[in-house]
């Protein structure tokens, strides 16, 4: 059967003179010059048997029945031309690719291994957006993430990347030359909470054979970086992940008050919709990740329970 389909061509030039409400600034547009756009246009009516424009005091304006038809046009235009841009791009790595990653984590751990990806991936342009907990890729201007959880995402790809170990830290001078010994002695001093993992504390106290209330006690931060900053600032002990606190432990403003880092309750997670599965971009970024987590464990966690 055939299409009732019209050349795109006039299609794209009555959407633009509906756009411009001018024949001229829709030739420039389109790199045509006004005749032909004009015949397009004419011949566009001739196709469909009804006008598109009239004519007043000199001015484009619309009939009534093409307003909706040129919306629509835009609409399906649009995506005519985002399906070829993407038919083209496929099987090369060039444009952006927006990454959510947790502040904390892009601060210090990505971003100083990020050149090796630059280097070796330079037409894919990173943008690094921050993101703590889980969101919606639908809604959101998002290709892909690296997410700490539990791997539960309903209607999204998690790709494992690496444990989650965590380990306590505090200020050397929080502990004022004293030792200790158990897990329990732990609970002398203020714990420092994470709004977005309440019950780390509870879980881990519970792991070293502690069950005690006071664990959910204790200062409340959203982000990791404050978490950090208040327990290098002597305000108590925070469990944190040990890759994020790694530089201030070699540095000495944090110390281990007890026991080592220990694999824990969640992992780190490529996360992306199925949109993304076949994206050259996105799995080129997720195979980079997976061998920089596997790098970082093999030099880091080879002694870790």
């Amino acid at each position: 059967m055939r299409r009732t389909l019209p050349s795109t061509i006039s299609l794209a030039c009555f959407e633009a003179t509906f756009r411009h409400r001018n024949v001229t600034r829709a030739a420039e547009e389109l790199n045509m010059t006004q005749s032909a756009v004009s015949r397009r246009l004419m011949e566009l009516e001739s196709r469909l048997g009804k006008s598109l424009f009239r004519r007043v005091k000199k001015k484009l304006v619309p009939e009534a029945s093409a307003i909706q038809y040129a919306k629509d046009l835009g609409r399906i235009l649009g995506e005519l031309e985002a399906a070829t841009t993407q038919f083209i791009a496929q099987g090369k790595e060039s444009g952006l690719l927006t990454v959510a990653v947790p502040p904390t984590l892009a601060s210090r751990w990505l971003i100083p291994r990020l050149n090796d990806f630059i280097v070796r991936h330079h037409l894919i342009d990173l943008n690094l957006v921050s993101k703590i907990k889980r969101f919606d890729f639908d809604s959101e201007d998002i290709d892909v993430a690296v997410h700490l959880g539990d791997g539960k995402w309903p209607g999204v790809h998690m790709q494992p990347l690496m444990d989650d170990y965590v380990v306590p830290v505090c200020a050397p001078d929080l502990l004022e030359g004293r030792q200790l010994n158990s897990a329990a002695d732990l609970l002398q001093y203020s714990l420092i909470q994470h709004a977005t993992r309440p019950l780390l504390w509870t879980n881990w106290f519970a792991s070293q054979g502690v069950e005690n209330a006071k664990a959910v006690a204790g200062p409340k931060f959203e982000f990791y970086s404050h978490a950090i900053q208040a327990a290098t600032s002597g305000i108590g002990i925070a469990l944190m992940s040990d890759l994020v606190v790694s530089k201030e432990i070699e540095e000495g403003s944090l110390i281990v008050p007890f026991g080592t880092p220990k694999k824990f309750e969640d992992g780190y997670y490529f996360a992306y919709p199925h949109s993304m599965v076949n994206n050259v971009n996105a799995q080129t970024f997720g195979f980079w990740l997976q061998q920089q987590c596997a790098n970082y464990v093999a030099s880091n966690r080879a002694d870790c329970g």
